[in-house]
């Protein structure tokens, strides 16, 4: 009894491991799908370059450097709005997001990808 009872303990481990590993998004999310995501809900999409971004002056953060951002991406939609920041790194993403703040708005982290909006333009950018 307890060989059996052991067996289905050790299988249920390990489905319930590889429910939890499947439904990870291990990659994150690209810009080109958040791009996506936004247009075919109907935002105005603004995606640039980290650096030219950084360098440009638009940037609020003073801090990220132009050489840690690859992509930044803007969407608005009416009252909705995003804003993703695609860092080079998860660590980079991570150590930016600690000084990182828009008042108004909601914001969370997406592996490489820091980000800031409203509750429905988070939701149709299915970060």
């Amino acid at each position: 009894m307890k060989k059996h009872f052991l067996k289905f303990m050790s299988l249920f481990l390990c489905l319930a491991l590889v429910s939890v590993l499947s439904s990870c998004n291990l990659k994150g999310l690209t810009v080109d799908e958040a791009k996506a995501n936004l247009e075919a809900a109907g935002y105005t999409v603004t995606v640039r370059e980290g650096e030219e971004f950084i360098d440009s002056g638009d940037c609020q953060f003073d801090a990220i450097l132009s050489t840690e951002l690859e992509k930044y991406l803007y969407a608005v939609k009416g009252e909705e709005k995003i804003y993703m920041y695609f860092f080079v790194t998860i660590d980079t993403a991570s150590n930016n997001y600690t000084f990182m703040n828009m008042n108004g708005l909601r914001s969370g982290q997406n592996n490489k990808t820091v980000y800031f909006g409203t509750k429905q333009a988070i939701k149709d950018s299915k970060i």
